[in-house]
């Protein structure tokens, strides 16, 4: 049993929490305490890679205005170059250079017009927010959450998210959903003004390429945010050893975060 004078997430030195971790606990939790309370380094997927490649690609333009054709091409690179030690390299590359090119264009012919986004901190990618959870009473009471803005355009009181993937959305997925109202709400926090946040995502189909949404009813998804952060926070607290959190939760291998992580699944689950 955890010592009571410190709440679950401190017994295990978990110092500050994002939006990621959160949404990873409520959609596979074994994979989360493989991470981490286990240490685990699950592998990069070629569906990242591809949407770090695109994203490196649109930063570089928007930042430095530069044109879509120079911009697919540092993606593309970025992508080769990530790719390095994913399995059958030539396939994969050849299927999706055209997809990332695509989808950077689609990304700046919908931000360039917005203009050019505020630069982070020198020696930032992006631009940082940090915003204090309360999950129960007292001094122990609060955790930090982390997470980073894509895009932000303080003169027009605006926040964008770009988002990768095949399928277009016709709504908010709860995941999305948290991830855009904590934002929001950790801007209004810092700012004393409620920006407006919206995802664009750009899609690999070729036809109808991109879709907006916005983010106009937050409550729903930072109430889901908070209560989730409280249920991790009684799970870590029910014991300080952490094989024997691991343990208790059913692990399902059939979830994407299990794909090509066999080693980890044969150390923790045998």
């Amino acid at each position: 049993m955890v010592n009571l004078n410190r709440n679950g997430f401190q017994a295990h030195n978990l110092k500050h929490v994002s939006v990621s971790q959160i949404n990873k606990f409520r959609e596979a939790p074994d994979s989360w305490l493989c991470q981490y309370l286990g240490g685990a380094k699950f592998p990069f997927g070629w569906a990242a890679i591809q949407g770090v490649a695109v994203e490196s690609g649109v930063e570089w333009a928007l930042f430095n205005n530069k044109p879509i054709k120079d911009a697919q091409r540092v993606a593309v690179e970025q992508m080769r170059s990530q790719a390095k030690f994913q399995k059958n390299i030539a396939e994969e590359l050849q299927k999706r250079e055209p997809i990332v090119e695509r989808m950077v264009q689609s990304a700046l012919e919908q931000l360039k017009p917005l203009g050019t986004p505020q630069r982070p901190p020198e020696g930032s990618r992006q631009h940082q927010i940090n915003i204090p959870v309360r999950f129960a009473d007292g001094e122990n009471g609060t955790i930090n959450c982390m997470g980073y803005l894509d895009f932000y355009y303080p003169e027009q009181n605006l926040i964008v998210d770009l988002k990768t993937t095949s399928k277009a959305p016709s709504r908010w997925s709860l995941s999305h959903g948290i991830q855009a109202s904590v934002y929001q709400k950790a801007v209004q926090v810092e700012t004393g003004t409620q920006p407006t946040i919206k995802f664009l995502y750009c899609l690999t189909r070729q036809k109808d390429p991109w879709i907006w949404l916005e983010m106009e009813d937050p409550d729903y998804y930072l109430a889901s945010f908070k209560k989730t952060i409280t249920q991790m926070e009684k799970l870590l607290r029910l014991s300080d050893d952490k094989q024997e959190l691991i343990d208790a939760i059913p692990h399902n291998p059939d979830s994407f975060y299990w794909n090509d992580a066999q080693e980890i699944r044969q150390k923790f689950y045998g």
